[in-house]
């Protein structure tokens, strides 16, 4: 495939990457969350089968995920850096091995499509459920906005979750401590658990497929903010702050959604059910923060994935970014939580490669062994 003397690639639109400022750890941090949270997070899915689901042990597997996000999301912002990678194809390889890495790469390239699906088909769930207006409408509208995002580049994608992620992360803690004060959480709580809604058969394994599934959908981002940061320790707070956020996020979420076992675990979007007691101004507030959590995801998923296949297939950026969301459009009718109930965790068991490859390296760079 050739390229630009400027390495921008073909077909995409000039550089992708044009801070207007120094990319600061905050910059990366809101990113990173922004990835994270998306249509399973912020409505409450996945925290559901992935840990509410477990009862109190549920709390000890958000600890442990809060931390592999931290310590495994630095180490991939340091190889992006230290690779100088536009995509995620050479950090899998890095880690992997060609043979595994070319294998790893081009699963989660489809994968990125998939989760694609997922957020289109949560947009669907919020304007259906709890706007009561047309599924259509929201995923046509969500997919124009997410299209005019991408063809920014990467600076479109930190851009939109500088705006957004500081509203969610307020609003989130507001409406849980809220709730918690309401309703209270009891010791009985914390014992209740939901086996059938598991994602996983033990708490410990659900937690590393959770760390694994988000950090494997999270490197097309990552590398190459990693290429673009000044410095090795606006990485690492960056990716601190990011982790240490995400823990303290899910933590509430799942406090709250224990408080509401077992009647919560019939919505697709667990968290409005939550809110719907309170004011129709509170409930629409927080539908509309959901459905921007799942656009950050969602541009940071077209985002990876039109960048990966537009550099292999040599195809043009912008009408790859906009043929994969009319067909990621088409497979959203899918229910949302089956679509989260079954390709997540598949995706998690196959990004355990991934993350072992991380671990390895990390333990030779941490022991003092050659980088390459």
């Amino acid at each position: 495939m050739s390229r630009s003397k400027s390495g921008a690639g073909v077909g995409f639109p000039g550089r992708l990457f044009k801070p207007t400022g120094p990319i600061t750890s905050w910059h990366i941090a809101a990113t990173y969350i922004g990835t994270v949270v998306g249509a399973g997070f912020a409505s409450g899915q996945e925290i559901l089968q992935f840990f509410a689901a477990f009862g109190g042990w549920g709390l000890l597997g958000i600890v442990v995920a809060s931390l592999g996000f931290a310590l495994l999301g630095a180490f991939i912002l340091y190889l992006g850096q230290r690779l100088q990678t536009r995509s995620h194809h050479p950090i899998f390889m890095h880690t992997c091995g060609p043979v595994l890495g070319r294998f790893i790469d081009a699963l989660v390239t489809l994968f990125l499509f998939g989760a694609m699906v997922v957020m289109l088909a949560g947009v669907g769930a919020i304007f259906r459920e709890h706007l009561g207006l047309p599924a259509a409408w929201g995923v046509a509208g969500t997919m124009v906005l997410a299209l005019l995002t991408v063809l920014y580049g990467l600076s479109g994608v930190m851009a939109a979750n500088t705006v957004i992620i500081p509203v969610m992360v307020i609003l989130i803690l507001g409406i849980s401590t809220y709730s918690l004060n309401h309703h209270g959480l009891i010791i009985a709580d914390l014992a209740f658990t939901a086996p059938g809604l598991a994602a996983a058969p033990h708490w410990l394994l659900a937690a590393l497929l959770y760390i694994s599934y988000n950090l494997i959908l999270s490197v097309p981002v990552l590398a190459p903010m990693g290429k673009a940061a000044p410095n090795p320790g606006v990485l690492v707070k960056g990716a601190l702050v990011g982790g240490l956020v995400l823990g303290l996020l899910s933590m509430m979420l799942t406090l709250v959604q224990m408080a509401h076992f077992p009647k919560i675990a019939h919505y697709q979007v667990p968290m409005l059910y939550v809110v719907r007691p309170y004011s129709e101004a509170l409930r629409i507030s927080f539908a509309l923060v959901l459905w921007a959590e799942v656009f950050t995801t969602l541009i940071a998923d077209l985002y990876g994935f039109a960048t990966r296949l537009s550099q292999y297939r040599g195809w043009s950026y912008r009408w790859t970014a906009a043929g994969s969301l009319l067909t990621a459009a088409s497979f959203s009718g899918i229910g949302f939580s089956t679509l989260v109930g079954t390709l997540y965790p598949l995706l998690g068991y196959t990004g355990l490669i991934f993350l072992l490859g991380l671990l390895v390296r990390l333990g030779k760079l941490m022991l003092g062994k050659k980088f390459y």
